[in-house]
């Protein structure tokens, strides 16, 4: 069943491996910081700021709204939109690096919404950002499962602080940029943000239920399955004119692997070798990352010097988290942490 309660390290240690694997993880593995940008105080604070409290304020919700990971995916969407489009305003600003350097300034534009790159990024948040930080560290101490590690005024504190570091971000890309967001698309997605949470907190579990299940494939296929999410999701959309040629067989394709993906996780629901099934998943995404990292670090690109090693070193940890952590699982029925 896993480590006693006794185990687990003090809340602040894990706040702490919280705050630092849900910026890690989504930014380092990715080169959007780059192993030398982490050297910068100021960017490597944002980075904790940003990710650490939205990542302890989606879990903390979850927990109190009894949500499950259906939920965890629906705040971290909505955490996605936070920090993509009232942040960083990446959703709206064609001129920014994250969108000019490519194609997606001006494929799927719309009503001043780059809806290409929001899409990919909202999932890529919900996902790598939220869902597999919260994974991760709950398979380390499965006893921290289903326990909050902030008291109520701890979680609005966290809140406020999200909420700051927003205001702060976005200050600081509003005067760096010189394009002007109108006002109409931030109260687009700060409706949509109100949405989500108003989803997970009414419960979606029972939608999550009444997808097809079935018998569970081998761990080789969730590990696959986790490599092919990620690699064919940056295909489909960072090559959205070539692969898709319009927006909307874009957004299918995108669709289609988003369907895909959960289809295959409803098969753990309730199984006994579940939650090992959903770690090869994750696994396997960040072997795509690993990939993905050797490929920025052989380019050229003196940006991205050492970009292998820190493919291979998540790689690693998730290798250890298996051999160490995973012998300590004796599997149970229906305790497979997607409901």
């Amino acid at each position: 069943m896993g480590a006693p309660a006794a185990s687990l390290p003090s809340n602040r240690r894990l706040i702490l491996y919280f705050v630092f694997l849900a910026a890690l993880l989504p930014e380092a593995i990715t080169g959007s910081t780059p192993p030398l940008a982490w050297l910068n105080p100021i960017q490597a604070l944002l980075n904790l700021w940003l990710y650490g409290t939205g990542v302890l304020v989606v879990r903390e919700l979850s927990l109190r709204w009894k949500t499950g990971w259906p939920g965890i995916l629906l705040l971290g969407a909505a955490y996605g939109i936070i920090e993509e489009g009232l942040a960083l305003a990446t959703f709206f600003d064609p001129t920014l690096p994250q969108v000019a350097s490519g194609s997606l300034s001006w494929y799927g534009r719309l009503l001043g919404v780059n809806w290409v790159w929001a899409v990919w990024l909202t999932t890529f948040h919900a996902t790598v950002s939220i869902a597999f930080p919260i994974f991760l560290i709950e398979w380390h101490y499965p006893a921290l499962r289903g326990k909050p590690v902030l008291s109520n005024r701890g979680l609005r504190v966290t809140a406020f602080l999200l909420a700051l570091a927003t205001v702060t971000l976005f200050t600081l890309v509003s005067a760096l940029s010189a394009y002007d967001v109108g006002g109409l698309e931030y109260v687009g997605g700060i409706s949509i943000v109100a949405l989500l949470f108003l989803a997970a907190r009414r419960g979606v579990g029972h939608l999550w239920m009444r997808l097809p299940g079935g018998r569970i494939p081998k761990g080789w296929v969730f590990v696959a399955g986790g490599y092919a999410f990620l690699a064919l999701s940056f295909l489909a959309y960072a090559g959205g004119p070539a692969l898709g040629g319009h927006p909307a067989v874009t957004y299918i394709e995108g669709g289609l692997l988003l369907l895909m993906a959960l289809l295959l996780i409803r098969r753990t629901a309730g199984h006994p070798d579940g939650e090992r099934a959903q770690f090869a998943f994750v696994a396997g995404s960040i072997a795509f990352f690993a990939t993905f990292d050797v490929i920025l670090g052989f380019g050229g690109d003196p940006r991205f010097l050492g970009m292998p090693f820190v493919g291979f070193g998540f790689l690693a940890y998730v290798i250890w988290l298996h051999r160490v952590k995973g012998a300590e699982r004796v599997p149970v029925p229906g305790v497979a942490p997607i409901p």
